[in-house]
């Protein structure tokens, strides 16, 4: 029990291993909390993978889920790298990876099978999050509230809230949410180090994603003027590349109900041993032979993978040339973050990019801990809560008692609405500082009654080039001509680079009506109490490493000792349907002042039920529900759930009344769609 460590803890929540760390005042440093179940490596990293025992109905999380995918049979239902789903919805691709189809389609939320539930990824998350307060908890002997928790730099606006969300989940206030980069920076005390300018270059290899930052520093400041990056490139990949080579050199000989998981998990093993020696050998068992691997065929089949990094590399320093006038030949020194750049090759790649001596990559911190440990340094500005409230959230600004050093933070990604012509207007451009706040005035197009602005993020002029994260909704109107409505829109990022949006009409001066909607969310604090029930319910069935098996019994049964019984998830809230990327909008005359917002779609005429009527946040699953019955696939249930609903908008009915109607539609679509 360390009870003299502060009570905020530092989570990094990798794609394949998570890390805790708490901050010890006494030696002024941060802490990696051990796991108590295991030694060695296996105490402080924690393989983020979840699954379901098939004998007893049990979660699993961590190191025996993991193991279980190359020592159990049938163990390939185990989830991994959910991280990289994070804020996502469905293309072809995750439809086949997720075997979702026939459940989901292109542009729902992503959600992935545990057991015999659909679960979104900060679900998943959530529980490895919980294991990472159970760590916490158990190290420090009380319960643990709050957290700073770290995400990639180049997470989107929608990624971070899926994070924020993943906390929540896990009871957890997410105090603030660090870039991995930043984070490793303050672990290796570079704000510190100097008192002259220094310019570090972090280049961050995780197991599933690939993050570098250019960071500035000088005495206690530190300050990130760039960021570039891969959401989907890490050791991940590199396993992917050996276990394709295993697949292509055994040939016919490799069975055919051999698990891809499994393959994978070999390929790793060797992936990690070819770091340390120069030659390795993988055997799957069974009929196969064993195949050899040497480190230069390794390197060769990850270096086209390497060379996407070295491409973000570049991006990296275009724009802090762009933005700062920082050049290639300004960089002091390369900072090695993520297990991954334990591979040799990376840090000779780098040496050999930069053209330097063998002391500018440096190395000399462990990798795997290094995330961990900075975000516990930012974690002791914070006090801890005496209790966990979803309906509460604790004060996000730094405490200035505990302020010996300050990190200027910036958004990676510009953020603005899509308008005429299918172009996007830009609010908050990539590299703001953070917080940040930009207010631009919009009018409505000809005789609209409803708007609905999609809010997009990237970097280029189209809105079909960047990535939709939500859409404004503005309802009742009074139609008049164009721009005779004048809007304020503002966004505004928080610490965490989440989004904010607000809307006034100016023409009243008054706050007008708007919601965002985000597909990918939870969103609404009942709904999110709801989900978090769940998840501890599973969590509690999870059994302490050794603990003899209890087939069958629920997270409430474990919880008060009842008999035993079968095992099921409670079934998931449906998330509205992710709106699917909308194309080239109708050309609308643009005012000399400002952009005009994309007009809503006209909406499908069904018993002469206009969308428009309903209520904003109900409005998704009514169009999908009209949109079944104008096909003809609309079940009774579902058409008598549907006009309940609008009869009770019709009647003016209450707002718990319609939200009990809501529910009782939302039910009905999902199960026609089964």
């Amino acid at each position: 029990m360390e009870d003299e460590l502060h009570r905020v803890v530092g989570i990094d929540l990798g794609t394949t291993y998570s890390a805790v760390s708490a901050y010890d005042p006494d030696d002024f440093a941060p802490k990696i909390l051990a796991d108590p179940e295991h030694e060695g490596a296996a105490a402080v990293a924690t393989p983020s993978v979840v699954r379901i025992d098939p004998a007893t109905g049990a979660l699993v999380v961590g190191h025996d889920a993991k193991d279980a995918i190359s020592q159990e049979a049938g163990a390939g239902d185990a989830l991994v790298e959910i991280k990289r789903e994070m804020g996502a919805v469905f293309t072809p691709e995750l439809l086949q990876h997720f075997g979702a189809s026939g459940s989901y389609a292109v542009g729902d939320p992503v959600r992935a099978r545990l057991g015999t539930e659909w679960l979104r990824p900060q679900e998943i998350s959530a529980l490895v999050l919980m294991r990472m307060k159970r760590i916490a908890e158990q190290a420090l002997g009380t319960d643990i509230h709050d957290a700073v928790v770290t995400v990639p730099a180049y997470f989107m606006e929608r990624q971070k809230k899926a994070t924020e969300e993943a906390a929540l989940l896990a009871g957890l206030y997410p105090r603030q949410l660090i870039p991995e980069p930043t984070a490793a920076a303050i672990a290796y005390g570079v704000d510190r180090a100097e008192s002259e300018r220094q310019i570090y270059l972090v280049f961050d290899l995780g197991g599933g994603t690939f993050d570098v930052s250019i960071i500035e520093t000088r005495d206690d400041e530190i300050e990130v003027i760039a960021t570039a990056g891969d959401q989907r490139l890490g050791g991940g990949d590199f396993d992917d590349a050996v276990a394709a080579w295993i697949v292509e050199s055994l040939g016919e000989t490799l069975p055919k109900d051999m698990d891809r998981l499994r393959i994978k998990a070999a390929a790793e093993v060797a992936k990690r041993e070819l770091s340390l020696r120069s030659t390795t050998t993988l055997d799957l068992g069974g009929a196969t032979a064993p195949l050899e691997l040497d480190r230069a065929g390794f390197e060769a089949l990850i270096q086209p993978i390497l060379d996407r990094s070295l491409h973000q590399v570049d991006e990296a320093l275009r724009f802090a040339r762009t933005a700062k006038g920082v050049e290639r030949d300004h960089i002091n020194a390369v900072l090695l973050v993520g297990g991954s750049t334990r591979i040799p090759r990376v840090k000779q790649m780098l040496l050999d990019y930069f053209d330097q001596d063998e002391g500018f990559v440096r190395g000399d911190a462990n990798p795997d801990t290094l995330v961990a440990r900075g975000a516990a340094i930012v974690a002791n500005r914070f006090e801890p809560s005496p209790e966990f409230d979803l309906a509460t959230r604790p004060n996000a600004e730094r405490s200035a008692d505990e302020q010996d050093y300050t990190v200027t933070l910036i958004t990676e990604h510009t953020l603005g609405v899509g308008v005429q012509q299918g172009r996007f207007n830009a609010l908050i451009p990539r590299g703001t500082k953070i917080p940040a706040r930009q207010v631009k005035t919009y009018t409505n197009p000809e005789q609209a009654h409803r708007i609905e602005a999609a809010i997009y993020q990237g970097e280029g002029e189209y809105v079909y080039d960047n990535a939709l994260i939500g859409t404004i909704h503005l309802d009742e109107i009074e139609p008049r001509p164009e721009g005779y409505h004048q809007f304020e829109v503002e966004f505004s990022l928080d610490v965490n680079g989440l989004l904010g949006v607000q809307v006034t009409h100016t023409n009243t001066g008054r706050e007008y009506q708007a919601t965002f909607d985000q597909s990918t969310t939870i969103g609404k604090v009942d709904e999110l109490a709801e989900r978090r029930a769940v998840l501890a319910g599973l969590y509690a069935t999870v059994r302490p490493r050794g603990a003899a098996p209890q087939r069958g019994r629920t997270g409430s049964d474990a919880a008060s000792g009842a008999g035993p019984g079968a095992f099921t998830v409670p079934a998931p809230i449906t998330p509205p349907a992710a709106a699917p990327l909308p194309g080239p909008v109708a050309s609308v005359p643009e005012p000399v002042r400002s952009p005009v917002p994309v007009p809503a779609p006209a909406p499908v005429p069904v018993a002469e039920t206009d969308p428009g009527d309903v209520p904003a946040e109900y409005r998704r699953v009514v169009k999908k529900a009209l949109r079944a019955a104008k096909d003809g696939q609309a079940p009774g249930a579902l058409t008598d759930a549907l006009g309940a609903f609008l009869e009770g908008v019709r009647a003016g009915a209450d707002e718990d009344t319609l939200d009990d109607l809501a529910d009782r539609l939302e039910d009905a679509y999902d199960d026609s769609r089964r």
